[in-house]
């Protein structure tokens, strides 16, 4: 198999990518993409190719995306892959007819194709026409086409490739992986190379060629001549062309191999190499001589030692806690930290794993040995005698006799040792990714791929077959000379001859060496682990690869990792991981990818915090309360109010909450009232008890109070929702901050009181015949002018009122804006009307009205009013003291009087009021009833009082709240009775007698001879200064007044009233330029030394 790596293709994007075209011809590998012209999203990119000659996914479903597809799991030899040089490939770049898309063709040459199934070893297991499969490496990328930025890879498997980012389609990747395609090489040459065993070249010859897997049976020549000398074949083996240096099927004919004259093989890519070995052939018989060689066996080796060495232990560990640098504060995650903060998680392990085997394999190497040896013989022939002259026997001479006996030595030689490594097992994980799970990261999961990470690398060969590892020396030919065997008298016999064994073993030991030998070879990051150095007899020991180093803190780590917003509170959610290693393609034996626990992540606890600290504006400066309840805020009725909502307070002192601002983590903040308001600029309604959503970031919201609300204590709930609250929260919460994570919301409530107002005091008429015409249109006449005189130029909450002086109190000399009457104050004996309002719960049947007068006089020449006394004379006692208990002047009020000018619309709805919340009073109607109110009740009079105090009761009372734009759930008579309007007059006796406060008269009588009204005890040369104290009473309760007009003890605290609200200036002028301190509550100056008396056209009532 083998893998092409291009430097410079294009992105294939999930939405427009086809399957690629590769194929074979003539032994170039080319393949054509379609994709997007343009895109800078991110994306996967295909960077090279893996051929095998099997499949690699365990499903052969094209769309099956969840298929295990690893080529790297191919036995080695049956997959190779092709490496970018770094020049690219890309032989066209061109837009497809519609312009939208690029195809690209890439090419790799037949060379580079050959050098890449060559580095494989992979040259035997392709022949021509064989169906091949491809499959893609790919980088996942972003930026544009042309020069795009690498985020993670590469990935050789499908799971891997998928589970890079969270595709659209994952399913497409599936066609990139065991693309089938077919074999088309070229023809290719098979050489018979002949050798001499000193290694030159006797014979390079073309046998042909042929296509790969084309089957060739050839046998090379018995016997060759080089330089007059003849050589024999003794040893052939085969190589490819493609590394020439490899030795692949030796035969050697002293091991009594069969094939070493004829090969019989099939094609190999790139082609094949046939190569023998000659040696020196022997042209006569030495005589005397002998001749031999041994033959050797590698007998197999026993495996003495088989030492293991392993680190598969990453001891992996992780955390996920908060991302300070990200948040800007500490959460310890463990303990708690809230939702739309950030988490980091991190994985350490091990930088790579590994485990090896290496075997150390001894043995020996056998050597048989035949000798041949021919040993020339001797003797003398004895001769009969022959019968002499003498005729006796005469001895011959012998005849000297030669020959030859042939003696066959075979023995063995000592065994040869040797020893090797081999590699049993080789195994080395580089670092894949992490997995973390816990349900505060986003999407409960994480896969964390290596930055920075650079993984180990491994070279090696290994083979198990002894013949790689072990290769014998020749003894070479063994030449030895023996001496003549004399058997003096006789033929020497075979037994005669002497045994020449050791002679010829000590030959053949001197010329054979120990063997070479040449252990597996592994480097490891470029370190030799193992050493393939062909040494002699022994292999060097090897080393280990060196114990992995602790990946360190930025390797697998991704920060900025957003708590949902959406995830509830969850105390000590629980964390899992998986550390994946992946097996590299270069291993012996190895037992695939592992993956491992990740040990000690942190639990996470996510609380989202809120706080409720909430306060609502007490509006004392408003309060009229007698008796306030500082207990409560005190709310005023149509006035604004505003609520304050913080998100800061204190929270748990864990790190990262304790008192600070935490409207980060506000989804909403609540206020619901148990009355009605209306926005601050009163153009929304909002009904009591409803949830008011207040903008998170807004601290302070105002709200306006109707008229309507009853008067009274309430509780104004407020909620602060966490962003995290589930939608059935409402039973979710608890005071102040949610401590408890099993709380979303923080609440908190506020006691308020809602009050009344007092207010608008105006004197309406002056029935002294020279203030006629300053209210009225002709003398006489009841047709009003409009004019009123108010306390000041304010109205009730201070805003400019619009009336000019003099209309304002205290009426005095110099208030009459009529010509030549700029010096008058009021007769004695003279009312004055007068009304005012009240809002608030002031309409029911006991509810009333308290004015206590009391009396200043002051001096013409002006200054401070003092103290006075008032006396008036009756038929029975010449003087009665105002407010003594013979005081029993009664005084009646009449409310549609025909000078007062009450509106008929406030006494129509005043009726109707009265009419269906008091009874009918024996109507049958309600017309009826109105009628009988407006012609005959409300011209009755009504008791009030006296000159010391006056009691206006419900039958002065008519009502005037609002009757438009009111919201639809709101009682129209209860809004119009909201607001009232109460009518009064008061005036003085009309010759009052007028004495310091405290004077006691009787005892002035006895002192000074007597008492008349001539006395000089008596003040006339001056003013009488009427001052009212004004109080509501709900219920009847005397005893417990309402409201005050003067007397607020919380509109005291600063330093005003509602009188001094209202405009109130402390002192006026006369025409003269006379100045008059004035006291809050004075409303008329009447002149001390004029009564209605002098005017004898007045009736004035006692």
């Amino acid at each position: 198999m083998f893998m092409i790596n291009v430097l410079y293709l294009p992105e294939i994007s999930f939405v427009h990518a086809e399957q690629p075209r590769a194929s074979f011809n003539n032994g170039a590998f080319t393949y054509i993409t379609t994709s997007k012209k343009a895109t800078s999203s991110i994306r996967f990119k295909t960077i090279g190719w893996y051929i095998h000659t099997e499949t690699s996914c365990d499903s052969s479903d094209p769309r099956n995306y969840n298929a295990h597809c690893d080529p790297t799991s191919l036995p080695s030899g049956h997959y190779f892959k092709l490496q970018d040089d770094g020049n690219g490939h890309v032989v066209s770049d061109v837009e497809d007819n519609n312009g939208e898309n690029m195809v690209t063709t890439f090419k790799w040459s037949d060379d580079e194709v050959l050098a890449a199934i060559g580095a494989a070893k992979a040259e035997q297991a392709i022949s021509e026409g064989m169906q091949l499969y491809a499959s893609a490496i790919m980088d996942v990328v972003t930026g544009p086409r042309e020069n795009p930025t690498v985020i993670k890879g590469p990935f050789h498997t499908l799971r891997d490739i998928v589970h890079a980012e969270s595709w659209a389609q994952p399913e497409d990747l599936r066609q990139y992986f065991d693309v089938s395609l077919t074999f088309d090489g070229q023809d290719y040459p098979v050489n018979m190379i002949l050798k001499l065993s000193n290694g030159t070249v006797v014979s390079n010859e073309l046998v042909g060629n042929y296509s790969a897997g084309h089957p060739i049976v050839k046998s090379f020549p018995d016997h060759v001549t080089y330089g007059q000398e003849e050589y024999r074949i003794y040893q052939s083996w085969l190589s490819p062309v493609i590394r020439a240096g490899d030795q692949l099927y030796i035969q050697k004919l002293d091991a009594g191999d069969p094939s070493v004259i004829q090969r019989n093989f099939k094609v190999f890519v790139g082609g094949v190499n046939m190569v023998a070995l000659y040696r020196e052939a022997d042209t006569e018989p030495q005589q005397p001589s002998g001749d031999g060689d041994c033959t050797y066996t590698i007998d197999p080796p026993a495996q003495v030692s088989a030492p293991v060495t392993s680190f598969m232990d990453p001891n992996a560990t992780g955390v996920i806690l908060g991302d300070d640098a990200a948040n800007g504060r500490h959460f310890e995650a463990p303990t708690a930290i809230p939702t739309s903060e950030n988490l980091y998680a991190n994985a350490w392990g091990m930088n790579y794993l590994f485990e090896h085997t290496f075997a150390n394999m001894k043995g020996q190497v056998r050597y048989e040995c035949k000798v041949t040896v021919t040993y020339p013989t001797k003797w003398e022939e004895k001769q009969p005698d022959i019968t002499g002259p003498d005729g006796k026997p005469q001895a011959q001479d012998p005849i000297p006799r030669t020959g030859s006996l042939t003696q066959i030595y075979t023995f063995e030689l000592t065994p040869r040792e040797y020893a090797y490594w081999q590699v049993n097992q080789l195994e080395v994980y580089e670092l894949d990714h992490a997995w973390m799970e816990n349900c505060a990261l986003p999407g409960g999961e994480l896969t964390l791929y290596p930055n920075g990470y650079v993984p180990p690398s491994v070279e090696f060969r290994n083979s198990k077959a002894v013949e790689d590892h072990v290769f014998p020396k020749e003894t070479g030919h063994i030449s030895f000379t023996p001496e003549t065997v004399d058997g003096i008298d006789h033929e020497p016999s075979l037994g005669e001859l002497p045994d020449d064994t050791g002679r010829l073993k000590e030959i053949a030991e001197s010329q054979t060496e120990d063997p070479d030998v040449q252990n597996d070879a592994v480097l490891f990051n470029g370190e030799t682990i193992m050493d393939d150095s062909l040494v002699s007899k022994t292999g060097p020991a090897p080393g280990s690869i060196p114990q992995p180093e602790r990946i360190g803190d930025q390797v697998l780590y991704q920060n900025r990792l957003l708590i949902s917003s959406s995830l509830q509170n969850k105390a000590d959610t629980p964390s899992d991981g998986t550390l994946y290693y992946h097996l590299l393609p270069e291993h012996v034996g190895g037992s695939g990818d592992q993956e491992f626990p990740i040990y000690g992540i942190n639990s996470v606890t996510v609380h989202t915090p809120v706080v409720n600290y909430s306060s609502i504006t007490d509006d004392q400066a408003h309060n009229q309360k007698t008796v306030p309840n500082r207990q409560r805020a005190a709310l005023i009725l149509e006035r604004p109010f505003t609520v304050r909502i913080p998100t800061s307070g204190q929270h748990v002192n864990y790190p990262g909450y304790g008192n600070r601002d935490y409207a980060k983590y506000f989804r909403t903040k609540q206020v619901r009232f148990p009355f009605d308001v209306y926005n601050e600029s009163r153009t929304q309604f909002i009904p009591k008890d409803t949830w008011i959503d207040i903008p998170v970031n807004q601290l302070d919201t105002t709200f306006y109070l109707p008229v309507w609300v009853d008067e009274g204590d309430y509780q104004v709930y407020f909620r602060s929702i966490a962003e995290n609250a589930p939608n059935d929260y409402e039973e979710q919460w608890e005071p102040d901050a949610n401590l408890d994570l099993a709380h979303h919301i923080a609440t908190d409530e506020v006691s308020v009181e809602v009050i009344g107002r007092l207010y608008d005091f105006e004197i309406t008429d002056i029935a002294d015949y020279n203030w006629e015409t300053v209210f009225r249109t002709n003398l006489g006449s009841s047709q009003p002018r409009g004019l009123s005189y108010w306390i000041g130029q304010n109205g009730i909450d201070g805003d400019p009122r619009g009336n000019l002086e003099p209309f304002s109190l205290s009426i005095h000399p110099g208030s009459n804006p009529l010509p030549g009457y700029k010096n008058v104050a009021i007769k004695t004996g003279y009312h004055f009307k007068f009304d005012f309002k009240t809002k608030g719960n002031m309409f029911g049947a006991l509810d009333g009205i308290r004015i206590t007068p009391t009396f200043y006089y002051v001096p013409k020449s002006g200054g401070a009013g003092f103290p006075v006394d008032l006396y008036y004379r009756t038929n029975s006692q010449p003087f009665v003291k105002i407010g003594s208990e013979e005081d029993q002047v009664h005084r009646y009020v009449i409310l549609n009087d025909r000078l007062r000018n009450v509106p008929e619309e406030e006494l129509e709805d005043t009726a109707s009021y009265k009419y269906d919340h008091e009874g009918t009073g024996g109507f049958a109607t309600k017309a009826q009833y109105e009628e009988n109110y407006i012609d005959k009740y409300t011209k009755q009079k009504t008791p009030v009082g006296g000159y010391s105090l006056l009691l206006l009761p419900e039958q002065l009372r008519t009502l005037i709240g609002p009757k438009s734009n009111l919201p639809v759930s709101v009682d129209p008579q209860r809004a119009n009775a909201a607001i009232q309007k109460w009518y009064g007059e008061y005036s003085l006796p009309a010759d009052p007698y007028v004495v310091q406060a405290g004077t006691h008269l009787a005892e002035y009588g006895r002192t000074h001879g007597g008492l008349d009204e001539k006395s000089p005890i008596f003040l006339k040369d001056g003013y009488i200064i009427v001052n009212f104290n004004i109080e509501t009473i709900q219920e009847g309760n005397l005893n417990a007044p309402h409201l005050q007009y003067i007397h607020a003890p919380m509109m005291a605290q600063f330093n005003r009233s509602q009188w001094q609200m209202e405009g109130f200036e402390s002192q006026v002028s006369d025409p003269f330029g006379h100045l008059f301190k004035l006291n809050q509550g004075d409303v008329v100056f009447y002149h001390a030394d004029q009564s209605s008396r002098d005017d004898f056209s007045a009736q004035v009532p006692q």
